[in-house]
C-alpha cells in the first residue's frame, strides 16, 4: 500500500481538480488535540482496553472504561464478533421476549414487574431496548 492516493474528479466549472489522499499519519503530530484519544484508539486494537486508558493516562489524556470501549468498535475489521459476557446469562432471555409480547402495549415499569412475579430479572432499560425483538 502506498502513502497517498491520487483522486481526480471533474469541478462543477468541467476543470478536473486532482486531490492527494494520505493514507498514513503519525499520530504524535496530534497530540494535545481533542482527537489523540481516538487516534490513540484507532491505531492500537490489539491492546486491551486497560492498556490503552493507562497509555492515555500517561499522555496527560483522562478517558474512561467506557469512553474507550463505545469508540473501539469504529476500528475494528469487518465481521469481528464482540461477544458479551452478560447476554442471556440466566437463559431467560427468549421466556422474557414471550411474556412481553403479552403485554406489548402496557408500560416499562409494568412490564419489569410482571417478569420479576415470573423470577426473570430484568430492568428498564432491558425491556426497552428488546421489547420489539
Amino acid at each position: 500500500m502506498s502513502d497517498k492516493l491520487v483522486m481526480t474528479r471533474t469541478h462543477w466549472s468541467g476543470k478536473e481538480i486532482r486531490c492527494d489522499i494520505h493514507q498514513i499519519i503519525d499520530i504524535r503530530d496530534f497530540k494535545g488535540t481533542a482527537g489523540y484519544a481516538l487516534l490513540v484508539c484507532a491505531a492500537n486494537g490489539h491492546l486491551s482496553i486497560f492498556n490503552i486508558r493507562e497509555f492515555l493516562k500517561l499522555q496527560g489524556v483522562e478517558r474512561g472504561e467506557s469512553w474507550i470501549r463505545r469508540r473501539r468498535w469504529l476500528f475494528q475489521p469487518p465481521g469481528t464478533v464482540n461477544s458479551n459476557s452478560n447476554a442471556n446469562q440466566d437463559g431467560k432471555d427468549e421466556q422474557a421476549r414471550a411474556i412481553m409480547r403479552e403485554y406489548h402495549k402496557a408500560s416499562l415499569r409494568y412490564v419489569v414487574r410482571v417478569l420479576k412475579e415470573h423470577g426473570i430479572h430484568r430492568g428498564k432499560d432491558w425491556v426497552r431496548t428488546h421489547r420489539c425483538s
